[in-house]
């Protein structure tokens, strides 16, 4: 073992020993867990070494484990509670619900959950609603081949974009699959292109087989490098202001797909556009020309659809009164906070930040997309777990920290203030000079 493994090794062991101190419930429960579900977990990123926390209630910006520990939440249920937990509003829309039973076949609440997307989303000439993110996406690449009659989507390097097989390509600046089971043909059918790169992008489209590009405007999963075609607004739908990032940025996409903060967290997805290519999976039309089956019994199930109502209301709300503005600015202070924590230290760092999302960087090299895509995160992912003994949940691994409406100052000023202990109490500075080490590499 090299001297630099070493010293990261030693400071993972402390990092994991002190996170074990306090963690003992969630420990028991993982062993019991591990016997029924897969991994223990519901999910991959649900998952972290040594062993995942399992947590009991939300309230605000706040949740507790089962151990009793609180953490100011800045995983945000993968960034959807846009409210924070258990907002009034939501609370009391989805309990006015279960009086009604689970209406499963064309609830009134979904004809006036699309008025309203209609009225805040210029690209929402025609709604579907359906179950999650990942529906959205497939759906919407659907609608994009049935309406031109080709064949492939370009997506862009490091880009997320649910649980498609043809969208597990290319995550880590390679084109290449994330993980096995992904046949041949799915990553055949998508292009990719590096974002930013117009002249590339132009060549591709020049093919004349291209039925969509798919763009996460924010760039999230790789590090928030906003751009502005197809917008999965997935992540950035909504936090960004009212109308998502199509008013933020200026732009109208020819469809937009939307999840669970559409809802604040319930389960939902949607996909918006414009009335001639959503007209493919009217089943009214399905005679008349090009038909793309698209259905779901909880495509539309109550408590969630009376949830995307109060959340919009919510939603457009807080863009009138400037709290989006100031959520903004949280975030930025959170961002910049945490850069100077590893600053003083002599820890190169730098932040990206957008609207409630906020994305750090350990690295003395170039502040961009292609640099910032290809760095070994290992020592970061040991910070966010080194941050949960601290108070403050993220998920290691994800290098995200999501804001809500909930997270005032006070919690702003707590993170900071964790961030610093988390760098004094564990030896980071030991491993500030290591090499970076390309993700490309192993």
């Amino acid at each position: 073992m090299t001297e630099p493994e070493s010293r990261i090794r030693a400071l993972e062991a402390a990092i994991f020993n002190a996170y074990r101190a306090r963690t003992a419930a969630s420990r028991a429960w993982h062993d019991r867990a591990a016997r029924s579900l897969v991994g223990g977990v519901s999910g991959t990123v649900r998952y972290f070494h040594p062993y995942p926390l399992y947590f009991a209630e939300g309230q605000g910006a706040w949740a507790s484990d089962i151990d009793g520990n609180r953490y100011v939440d800045h995983f945000l249920c993968g960034a959807c509670l846009l409210p924070g937990h258990r907002h009034p509003a939501i609370m009391s829309a989805i309990a006015g619900t279960h009086a009604h039973g689970s209406l499963v076949l064309n609830d009134r609440l979904s004809t006036e959950l699309a008025e309203r997307l209609q009225a805040i989303a210029p690209a929402a000439e025609r709604v579907r609603l359906l179950n999650s993110g990942t529906e959205a996406v497939m759906s919407a690449l659907r609608f994009a081949r049935a309406f031109t009659g080709r064949a492939v989507v370009v997506k862009f390097h490091g880009t997320y974009h649910g649980q498609g097989d043809d969208m597990l390509v290319g995550l880590d600046a390679r084109a290449r699959s994330l993980g096995a089971g992904v046949t041949d043909s799915a990553v055949a059918g998508t292009r990719l292109a590096e974002f930013g790169n117009f002249d590339q992008l132009g060549i591709i489209l020049e093919r004349g087989d291209i039925a969509a590009v798919l763009v996460d405007p924010s760039m999230h999963h790789c590090g928030l490098w906003a751009g502005d075609a197809d917008f999965d607004e997935v992540i950035s739908g909504f936090r960004l202001a009212a109308g998502g990032a199509q008013t933020y940025f200026g732009v109208t996409p020819d469809l937009a797909v939307y999840a669970k903060a559409f809802g604040a967290g319930e389960k939902i997805g949607a996909v918006a556009g414009r009335a001639d290519v959503m007209a493919v999976a009217d089943p009214s039309r399905r005679t008349q020309g090009p038909f793309a089956f698209q259905s779901g019994t909880g495509n539309d199930v109550r408590n969630s659809v009376a949830a995307a109502i109060a959340a919009l209301e919510l939603y457009a709300a807080w863009d009138a009164d400037g709290a989006y503005r100031a959520l903004a600015a949280r975030a930025d202070r959170l961002g910049q906070g945490l850069q100077n924590a590893f600053a003083s230290r002599g820890i190169a760092c730098h932040y990206n930040a957008l609207g409630p999302m906020v994305r750090l960087f350990l690295t003395d090299g170039p502040k961009t997309l292609k640099h910032c895509l290809s760095i070994d995160n290992r020592v970061l992912s040991l910070f966010h777990c080194a941050l949960l003994t601290d108070g403050v949940l993220t998920i290691p691994g994800s290098n995200d920290f999501f804001l809500s409406f909930a997270h005032g100052d006070e919690e702003i000023d707590f993170v900071i203030a964790a961030a610093n202990a988390a760098l004094d109490r564990f030896d980071f500075a030991s491993v500030s000079a290591i090499p970076e080490r390309s993700a490309n590499a192993h």
